[in-house]
C-alpha cells in the first residue's frame, strides 16, 4: 500500500507539473536531470530491443496496457488510443516517447483516495498527438511490448 500510494504522488507530481488535465497526453523528454519514471526507462528497453520486448509484470497504474489505437489522422499527426482505468480513478492519460523509428504509448490513472470502490474498468479514448507524423514508424504499446499501430 506504501508503494502504490508513493507512486501516486510521483504520478500526480508529474501530472501537475505537466499541467496535464484529465485524458491529455503526458510527453517524456530525458534532457533533465531527474530520475526516470518507470515509463522511461521501459522505453529505453523498447528502443533498444524492438522488436523482442516482453510485456512488464503485472498492471501498475502509471504504465497501462491500451485497449487499442485508432483514427491515425490524414496528416499523420495524431491517433487515438483508448485507455482502460479504473471507475474511480480521479485522472487518466497517455505517456508519450517518439523516436526516429517508434512512437511508445502507454496509459496511466491516478487513483481516488477512497474508503470503497468497485473494480470496473472504464475506457476512454485519448487524442495522442506527435511532435513530427508518424510516417514509417510503428506505434508500440509499452505496458505489453507490441505493435498498435504502422504508420
Amino acid at each position: 500500500m506504501r508503494r502504490r500510494m508513493a507512486a501516486l504522488g510521483l504520478i500526480a507530481a508529474a501530472a501537475l507539473t505537466a499541467g496535464c488535465a484529465s485524458g491529455e497526453t503526458v510527453s517524456t523528454d530525458d534532457t533533465d536531470d531527474r530520475e526516470q519514471t518507470r515509463f522511461e526507462k521501459r522505453a529505453d528497453t523498447i528502443e533498444r530491443d524492438w522488436p523482442e520486448v516482453d510485456p512488464v509484470k503485472g498492471r501498475p497504474d502509471d504504465m497501462l496496457p491500451l485497449e487499442g489505437a485508432k483514427q491515425l489522422a490524414a496528416d499523420g499527426m495524431s491517433f487515438t488510443v483508448t485507455v482502460g482505468h479504473g471507475a474511480c480513478d480521479k485522472d487518466h492519460g497517455v505517456h508519450l516517447r517518439e523516436s526516429d523509428k517508434l512512437v511508445i504509448v502507454a496509459g496511466w490513472a491516478q487513483s481516488k483516495d477512497v474508503d470503497f470502490c468497485v473494480e470496473q474498468l472504464v475506457t476512454d479514448d485519448v487524442k495522442v498527438e506527435l511532435k513530427e507524423s508518424l510516417d514509417d514508424r510503428t506505434v508500440v504499446d509499452a505496458a505489453i511490448g507490441e505493435k498498435l499501430l504502422k504508420g
